[in-house]
């Protein structure tokens, strides 16, 4: 039959590819701070150990929050 949508799902979703863009936007952020792209941060006036740790926070809450929301899918 025909199911109405479970709101809090369609939450967790939206959620869980938020997080997982914050994964991928933590990775790019640190490995720019490692020098892997031709980007100098230098330019900019941030130290690196900041941009490292920026980005490091950045994947780590991402990493939670997919990790976090996917386990709760079931609600």
């Amino acid at each position: 039959m025909n199911e109405s949508p479970n709101p809090k799902r369609n939450r967790r979703f939206i959620l869980i590819f938020s997080g997982a863009t914050d994964v991928l936007l933590g990775t790019a952020i640190v490995l720019v701070g490692l020098g892997f792209f031709p980007i100098d941060i230098a330019d900019y006036g941030f130290p690196l150990w900041v941009i490292l740790l920026v980005g490091g926070l950045i994947f780590i809450s991402g990493v939670w929050m997919v990790a976090y929301n996917y386990s709760r899918l079931d609600e």
